[in-house]
């Protein structure tokens, strides 16, 4: 499975959370996983964010869309993780 770069933000992941409405403990529950790990994702707590996989992150933009968050800032989110996974040295 396809991790993301050292680089990625997960500040950028509270943005989606918090736009779609949900808590820390509803996009847990909806992803499978604690609140404390939600928390040190979005606070870019190292050994979370080097854990983190690409799916994890479809996952969360998938539970967002389904509470409507706006199109342009999942546009912008998917942009800015497209480039940091592209951007990625092999």
């Amino acid at each position: 499975m396809k991790r993301l770069p050292p680089s990625f933000d997960g500040m950028q992941l509270r943005v989606l959370r918090r736009e779609a409405g949900l808590t820390q403990q509803q996009i847990a529950d909806a992803l499978g996983m604690s609140r404390e790990t939600v928390v040190a994702i979005e606070n870019n707590k190292p050994s979370a964010i080097e854990g983190l996989k690409l799916k994890t992150i479809q996952m969360w933009c998938g539970v967002c869309r389904q509470h409507h968050v706006r199109f342009n800032t999942l546009d912008r989110f998917s942009k800015y993780t497209l480039s940091l996974i592209f951007c990625q040295k092999e």
